[in-house]
């Protein structure tokens, strides 16, 4: 059963800058929204966060076993590492200049919305909250194909850390709509920046969900929080 959405105070604050935020991008805290008319392809659309997360936890175990059995240790540690530190990189790329970039050419705009508009619009849909099982592992297939084109046996460590950083992201990302904000200031930070950007800035600032790293290299800090 999912937890029922939890409205902190973050949002409540920031729900007074509700006019300067566009339409298309305006959180509505309720209800939901139908990619399909058809009940089995809008099933297709959504997913329990268990499902992925265990999806991509065996991933992980089986792609970790056979870079164990291929890598010496160092190999394994620095690809592991760099497979999770480009994650951050493309999450916080993805986020900034495909799903918030201004458009006017329609595909794009198509794509946003699909993609990334409809969680804005219903940021407490619980069943939206991560890609569901079967285009993500279509997706996870074809990046380990890419990596394993560029880099080899390396990919065998390269490929687990970058789905052990996209783990990290969806289970923070889920946990920042429904859990409250933690007490430990570290992670308080990131459930507060994510508020901000749902709440305050949905186009310009605090694209970053699992790190503030890409945020701080690229200035898009909210502009109270830079000092």
């Amino acid at each position: 059963m999912y937890f029922k959405p939890i409205r902190h105070s973050f949002a409540v604050i920031m729900e007074n800058h509700f006019y300067q935020i566009p339409a298309h991008l305006r959180p509505k805290n309720e209800g939901t929204d139908h990619l399909f008319k058809k009940g089995w392809l809008e099933k297709l659309t959504r997913t329990h966060i268990a499902i992925p997360i265990t999806m991509h936890m065996m991933i992980i175990i089986a792609f970790g076993y056979m870079a164990f059995m291929r890598l010496n240790t160092i190999s394994l540690i620095l690809s592991f590492s760099a497979g999770w530190l480009f994650w951050t990189f493309a999450e916080y790329a993805i986020h900034r200049f495909i799903y918030h970039i201004p458009t006017e050419n329609k595909i794009l705009l198509k794509i946003q919305h699909l993609g990334h508009g409809i969680h804005h619009q219903y940021p407490k849909d619980p069943t939206r909250l991560a890609m569901p099982p079967i285009p993500a592992f279509l997706m996870m297939a074809a990046l380990f194909g890419i990596y394993w084109l560029i880099i080899g046996e390396l990919a065998f460590a390269f490929f687990p850390g970058f789905v052990a950083g996209y783990l990290f992201y969806i289970s923070l990302h889920y946990a920042q709509h429904v859990v409250k904000p933690p007490s430990f200031e570290p992670m308080r930070k990131l459930w507060k920046y994510h508020a901000m950007h749902h709440y305050k800035h949905p186009e310009d600032h605090a694209f970053g969900v699992s790190t503030l790293l890409w945020d701080v290299i690229f200035d898009t800090l909210p502009p109270k929080e830079k000092s």
